[in-house]
């Protein structure tokens, strides 16, 4: 059967409709969808980038906090005492003891020396509350309430230290008696606070015992029948413990047993954070990050 002109035309323009519609759904359609797709990932990735692009502005800030904060935590550190066991401790204190005046003195230990190994002690704040009075006329007299707020403002420091938690540390203590005088009693009690202010350890003396507060300074006098007498030559009553040494023999004049207990108190140091690398907004222009390989 053969077609006419106008029949052969409209059978290749059906075939040719039918191809660009095989084409459009097969091809140009899942194409088109993708492309839309892609738009919409595009869309979101670029906000998503541009979000961690604020996020890498933040690092220099970040990363002078943490150094901040480090040093702060070093600072603090630096003010107790390097951490300690109780042998060390003991050195420390035998390091006091230890000295030629001492030792010429006869400065002798009594007792044994009473070290414990480092323990969890609690610190809390120290702090002055302003007391202050109020009556009916001075509350009268307050027109304004200026008096009022005055009184909050002075209160304030103290309100806010006595809203802090105290705060754990490492702790050692050692406890030492020695026989000792008075001159030498005052020059180990100095050179232990010397030494806490010229480390800037956190060291105290937290009880000092004097078994006769008088250093037994009467005891000669006694012995030979004398009147004591203070500075000025006025007749003065023996200390209660005063005795001649006849009562008893290892009474030594000018000494008593002093007994001194300190503590050290510790903190850790920080160990040093590793911020990385200075962060460099640049480095995003090129295209060299783009295979670059996370270290």
């Amino acid at each position: 059967m053969k077609l006419g002109y106008r029949d052969r035309l409209i059978l290749m323009v059906v075939i040719v409709v039918v191809i660009l519609g095989i084409g459009i759904f097969v091809f140009i359609k899942p194409q088109w969808e993708k492309l839309n797709a892609n738009k919409e990932t595009l869309k979101t990735v670029t906000n998503e980038w541009e979000t961690k692009l604020l996020d890498f502005d933040k690092i220099p800030k970040m990363q002078n906090s943490i150094k901040k904060k480090y040093n702060e935590a070093t600072d603090i550190a630096a003010e107790f005492t390097d951490e300690m066991d109780s042998i060390q401790l003991e050195e420390l204190m035998q390091g006091f003891v230890n000295n030629d005046q001492f030792k010429a003195d006869k400065v002798t230990a009594k007792n044994s020396v009473a070290v414990t190994d480092e323990t969890v002690s609690t610190l809390n704040y120290y702090y002055y509350v302003p007391n202050f009075v109020t009556y009916p006329l001075y509350e009268s007299a307050d027109l304004d309430g200026s008096l009022a707020i005055e009184l909050l403002e002075k209160l304030l420091e103290s309100d806010i230290l006595s809203a802090r938690a105290s705060q754990s540390v490492g702790t050692g203590t050692s406890t030492y008696t020695l026989e000792i005088n008075r001159e030498d009693t005052m020059a180990l009690l100095n050179a232990i606070k010397e030494y806490a202010d010229k480390n800037k350890d956190a060291m105290m003396i937290t009880n000092v015992k004097i078994l006769e507060p008088g250093f037994n300074e009467n005891i000669e006098d006694n012995e030979k029948g004398q009147q004591a007498v203070d500075e000025e030559g006025n007749p003065v009553e023996a200390a209660p413990q005063a005795q001649k040494k006849d009562d008893n023999k290892d009474i030594k004049p000018n000494y008593t047993e002093v007994e001194i207990t300190y503590k050290a108190y510790y903190i850790q140091e920080p160990t040093e954070p590793d911020v990385g690398k200075a962060y460099d907004s640049e480095v995003w222009n090129g295209n060299e990050w783009r295979n670059a390989v996370a270290e």
